[in-house]
């Protein structure tokens, strides 16, 4: 096409152009787009008037959108939006060289729409197609101009106080404008600055540029050199603005520490103390906004309540706001909710804070717990674990009676259900720690990796207990009003069947020392242990002060107090041993004082442990060692020679000994001697088997357990295990082997001997082990035949002399020999073994057979102890006839006995 044809079609399109736009109507628009179109392209010089067009096609297209929702029933609003979707393209790929007629024509389209639609809803004139479109063409030339040319938009559209819906609409499309917007935002009134930019809320970007605008604004005002007078405004209106506009607040006090750090702080106050007093600045406004901020703004606050007045006063009126506010359980607090989040940050600065911090502390966590049952029941179990020191304590007991008590009056009628309630979570939190405390003594921990383990590095079990001990020190003083009501008392006894597991882990002898490599578990476990039996021996078991134990829980504390004692038995310092053992004999005392079921299963422990499994703390001999070889007894005999093969001959020589053992060793009068600590072991033993006895009935029947147990526990069958006593041919012919090995193992058990001599003390227990000293008589008496009849050294007499005296003082103290049998513990050390045998044959062995050892025997008196009257049980003459002759024949020797055994006897006689 040459020129001419061009010059003559573009003069036809303007002439079209101008004479239909004067005499348009709405079938005609899109033709008119079309050609406006065309000579923006073809004649820029037409650009006003085209533009001037496109402006009244949106303005009417707009008008359309927002009256009519329905496009399809009106062609006249098909025509506009089809106009409109028609410039939108066009317009956006003009170029860079049109972007700077283009961008300022969108901005004053736009202003001008958003000034004649005030009154429209800014969601409903935003959600119209027109204006969607104006948005994208604004968006895409924007990008398209220079950083003056977009300055100089964005203040165009910051001018018009209807237009900040769309200042947001095209900073959120364009990330570039966030920055020019924020500082510009913040230059104009609080309201329209905070309906600015709560269109930027939920763009990210916003947040970091608007937090750099308010911080360099910030740090403008509080330089240190000659503030005017008009930048003191501007503190005040900051805080104006952050109370109206939530993205200021949030832009604000994010890194509020880095923002508001201790020099800040200083300055601010030297500004504030230069005269400076603000309207937005008084406590009440600060409170209102701090109770809109997180955690992170409290805890700044209460550092810097140390060194200034004004921060000290805000904080208690935060506090007392927030008790307030706290009464109206429908309203959210976010301060709260953020606290409840960062709750592990709070109880951390609950432990190491300075005074001041931790009283507030306390006072918000009461709150937080109020409010989060949960979050109360885990404050508890992370305090129990984590107190080192009273102050915290005394905070733990605040914040559990502030928490039960907040908004309770005394006279509401739930208020019992209420503390029930409550006592529930802090039984809860009991359990919590409990659990925590042992997980975390079989982690892993960095100290020990890096061998900075502290000397005095307990166990966290041990702190817990520690905490628990000092908790309920205070409740039984009655000075702590608080603790009156025995909440820690109850949820303790709730726990005690995991606590006497606690107990029982702790006291095992035998663990793995590669399982608990590098944790707490490596270290001494019996300081953990002896405040475990201090918590279990502070707890109520009696049910006077509630409801009484379960048997399992009894059971438990009672298996675990016996491991417990063994554990104390094994202490090398004597002052702990004794005390650990007093605190376990107190333990058991308050158990089976209760239970005869607890009683029962501490006396059968007690005794085979001490029989089975600990028998070396107690003396318990051990078998002897396998020979070698060269040392069997047949290889020794058949070193002498030919001659021993000869074993019918006089002149064969064996040597004498045990077949599988060897030779029979020389025995020694002091073998049997304990050790003084392996006899202080005994003492204790004894103590805590009484300890299982509690009072005179208590006394009587334990100690008939222990002798049913004794007979239980030595005795190899239950055959022979009556009261009666046999004839004696019946032992030598049928149970001898039965009774050797009774008296073997009570010799070798220096517990059982113990334990029989408790028994004759607590008449007529000694009645029920009949069986034992009927194994000790019958083998005495067997072993002194033998004595006589091979003429044995005096060593092995001496051994049976010392075993008839205990038998008979054993006996003579359960009043099982009469008068004047008694006294054959007096006459025994002066008699030769051929006189024992006598006196073993006719006077105990014969009496006893015809009178059998029976509780029936044994009368109680009044105070409950029982006892034989010696009036009515005077041996006949057939069983004391022996004593009475070996007495007349060394008179010389044993008269002195004649007068107390035999003349009160004859003189009764003869009456």
């Amino acid at each position: 096409m040459n020129t001419s044809s061009k010059s003559t079609a573009l003069s036809a399109d303007l002439n079209n152009f101008v004479y239909g736009v004067s005499r348009r109507n709405t079938q005609s628009t899109p033709e008119l787009t079309k050609t406006g179109i065309s000579l923006l392209k073809t004649f820029p010089a037409a650009r006003d008037a085209v533009l001037e067009f496109f402006s009244i096609v949106f303005q009417e297209a707009v008008n359309v959108a927002i009256s009519q929702t329905d496009y399809e029933a009106d062609p006249n609003a098909n025509s506009l939006l089809e106009s409109v979707s028609m410039i939108g393209p066009e317009l956006c790929n003009l170029g860079e060289s049109w972007a700077p007629f283009i961008a300022p024509w969108c901005v004053n389209l736009i202003i001008d729409i958003s000034t004649n639609k005030s009154n429209v809803p800014n969601s409903t004139l935003q959600s119209a197609e027109p204006v969607r479109v104006l948005l994208d063409i604004t968006t895409q030339n924007l990008t398209l101009l220079g950083p003056e040319e977009k300055a100089t938009c964005i203040d165009m559209m910051l001018e018009s106080r209807w237009c900040g819906w769309a200042v947001g609409r095209v900073v959120r499309a364009e990330a570039g404008l966030v920055a020019l917007v924020a500082p510009r935002a913040l230059a104009l009134g609080a309201d329209a600055a905070r309906a600015l930019l709560a269109q930027l809320a939920h763009h990210a970007p916003a947040l970091a540029h608007l937090k750099r605008a308010l911080q360099t604004l910030f740090h403008e005002v509080i330089r240190e050199d000659s503030m005017p007078e008009s930048k003191r405004d501007v503190i005040p209106y900051l805080l104006n603005l952050a109370s109206k506009s939530d993205v200021v607040l949030k832009a604000f006090t994010q890194d509020i520490e880095q923002t508001l750090s201790d020099e800040v702080v200083r300055r601010l106050g030297a500004v504030c103390g230069g005269g400076a007093r603000w309207e937005g600045a008084a406590p009440a406004s600060l409170v209102q906004l701090l109770m809109r901020t997180d955690a992170r703004c409290l805890l700044l606050l209460l550092r810097h309540a140390r060194n200034y007045q004004f921060c000290r006063q805000l904080l208690e009126h935060l506090l007392q706001k927030l008790e307030y506010e706290c009464l109206f359980p429908d309203k959210t607090i976010p301060l709260l909710t953020s606290a409840a989040e960062e709750i592990h940050m709070i109880r951390e600065k609950l432990l190491d804070g300075n005074q001041l911090e931790k009283y507030s502390l306390a006072r918000l966590l009461i709150l937080i717990c109020y409010n989060q049952p949960s979050e109360f029941v885990s404050t508890i179990s992370y305090l129990l674990q984590y107190s080192r020191d009273d102050a915290t304590l005394a905070l733990l007991v605040r914040i559990m009676s502030g928490t039960a008590s907040m908004h309770a009056p005394n006279d509401t009628p739930d208020l019992s259900t209420d503390t029930e309630r409550y006592q529930d979570f802090i039984r809860t939190g009991v359990e919590h720690a409990l659990r925590d405390a042992a997980m975390s003594d079989t982690q892993i921990k960095r100290c020990f990796i890096e061998g900075n383990v502290p000397k005095d590095q307990k166990t966290y079990m041990h702190y817990f207990c520690l905490n628990i001990i000092k908790l309920l020190r205070w409740e039984s003083s009655k000075r702590v009003s608080q603790l009156r009501g025995r909440a820690v008392g109850r949820a303790v006894q709730a726990s005690l069947y995991r606590l006497g597991a606690a107990l029982q882990h702790y006291a095992a002898l035998l663990r793995d020392p590669q399982l608990h490599h590098c944790t707490m578990r490596s270290l001494n476990e019996m300081p953990t242990c002896h405040v475990l039996a201090e918590v279990l021996d502070r707890v109520d078991m009696s049910g006077t002060k509630g409801p009484p134990p379960s048997v399992e829980s009894v059971l438990k504390v009672v298996q675990a107090t016996v491991k417990y004692f063994f554990r104390c038995i094994h202490e090398p310092d004597v002052m702990n041993k004794v005390r650990g053992t007093q605190t376990a004999c107190r333990l058991l005392r308050k158990l089976c004082g209760h239970s005869k079921l607890a009683r029962a299963v501490g006396l059968r422990d007690l005794l085979e442990a001490a029989m089975f499994r600990e028998e070396r703390a107690f003396g318990t001999r051990a078998e002897p060692r396998a020979p070698d070889a060269d040392d069997l007894l047949i290889h020794l005999n058949q070193k002498h020679g030919p001659i021993t093969q000869l074993t019918q001959s006089h002149t064969s020589v064996f040597h004498a000994g045990i077949i599988g053992k060897g030779v029979r060793k020389k025995s020694s009068h002091d073998e049997n001697a304990l050790p003084p600590i392996l006899t202080t072991n005994n003492e204790l033993l004894m103590g805590a088997l009484m300890a299982c006895m509690d009072g005179n009935s208590g006394v009587v029947e334990g100690a008939t357990s222990v002798a049913l147990l004794l007979v239980e526990l030595v005795s190899p069958d239950v055959m022979y295990n009556g009261l009666p006593w046999p004839d004696e041919d019946f032992t030598k012919q049928v149970s001898i082997e039965r009774e050797l090995y009774m008296r073997a193992a009570l010799e070798a058990s220096p517990v059982c001997r113990a334990a029989l001599r408790r028994c004759g003390g607590a008449r007529p227990a000694l009645c029920l082990a009949s069986a034992l000293l009927r194994a000790a008589a019958a083998t005495l008496l067997h072993r002194l035949r033998a004595l006589l009849d091979r003429h044995t050294h005096s060593p092995e007499v001496e051994r049976e002399r010392a075993t008839l005296t205990e038998l008979l003082s054993t006996m003579t103290l359960g009043q099982l020999l009469p008068h004047p049998l008694s006294h054959m513990l007096e006459l025994a050390p002066e008699l030769t073994p051929n006189e024992i045998v006598q006196v073993l044959r006719d006077c105990l062995w014969n009496y006893t057979r015809d009178h059998v050892p029976s509780p029936a025997l044994f009368t109680c008196d009044a105070t409950g102890l029982h006892w034989r009257d010696p009036s009515s049980c005077k041996p006949p003459a057939i069983y004391t006839d022996t004593l009475r002759i070996i007495i007349q024949k060394r008179i010389a020797k044993l008269g002195h006995l004649y007068p107390i055994m035999f003349l009160n006897l004859e003189k009764e006689s003869s009456n």
